[in-house]
């Protein structure tokens, strides 16, 4: 009706491949823009103040493996959205967060930010023939971690955080940067909640010891049928934090809370 585009009409493609699995994408710009008041002027005029700000957000279930997470690095993604023939994409996007949940009876969600350094415009696409990978649902019996106490699929509930800060380098004239640079470390976070099973607390001064510093953390996720999906790594971790919890109503849980970082 009124030539409304409902959410089935939409695809959203990065480097190739469509996405499937999307909750929600959102695409804007912005400008930053300053009023200068000229000597000899009654009126002002609008210049521009700095880079234009442009970024795609990204919230999805993780159904398969996703092409996203390996954006890490210094290589750049390509993007569009596209409906009814029209499409609106970037060249040169670069990952600047990712985030996974992780809980029970839900399907675990990914959510994602893009910084674009090139023009988004209209009429370019990022859609290719990359294969479509099968569809694998996770469950909870499904998602593993692997820590300073071994391996445990008793996992309730994990949030898992990568932070990339780049830096993009401008000529003067230039509308787009003439590189992009990682700034090192990429700094990692995760917590993670399990049901007590052999699992116990580290003591409470043991932060940064011998015993608990630059160890490797393992998320895994798998299908129900056991493919492979998503392993997700907390590299030089570090155990900063822990709880444990107990209720009437409820079983023993540990929460763990790690941060790590790598090059």
């Amino acid at each position: 009706m009124f030539g409304t585009r409902l959410n089935y009409d939409c695809d959203f493609f990065v480097s190739g491949q469509r996405l499937s699995g999307i909750q929600s994408v959102e695409v804007g710009y912005a400008n930053s823009a300053v009023t200068t008041k000229p000597l000899g002027y009654a009126q002002g005029t609008t210049t521009i103040g700095g880079p234009t700000q442009q970024t795609v957000s990204l919230s999805r279930y993780l159904i398969y493996d996703d092409p996203i997470a390996t954006y890490t690095g210094n290589v750049n993604m390509s993007g569009s959205i596209e409906y009814d023939g029209i499409s609106y994409g970037f060249q040169s996007g670069y990952l600047q967060n990712y985030s996974l949940n992780c809980a029970v009876g839900a399907v675990p969600q990914t959510a994602t930010n893009i910084v674009v350094y090139d023009e988004m415009r209209s009429g370019y696409s990022a859609s290719g023939s990359v294969a479509h990978p099968a569809i694998h649902i996770p469950s909870q019996g499904s998602i593993s971690i692997t820590s300073d106490w071994s391996t445990t699929n008793r996992v309730i509930g994990i949030d898992y955080s990568v932070t990339c800060n780049r830096k993009p380098y401008y000529t003067i004239g230039s509308e787009t940067p003439v590189s992009v640079a990682l700034l090192p470390p990429i700094e990692v976070t995760a917590s993670v909640q399990v049901d007590v099973d052999e699992a116990y607390m580290s003591s409470g001064y043991s932060f940064l010891g011998d015993d608990k510093e630059n160890k490797t953390v393992i998320l895994q996720i798998d299908g129900r049928d056991g493919t492979a999906l998503s392993a997700l790594s907390v590299p030089n971790a570090s155990l900063v934090s822990e709880r444990l919890s107990a209720s009437a109503d409820g079983s023993l849980t540990l929460t763990q809370e790690y941060v790590g970082h790598s090059s």
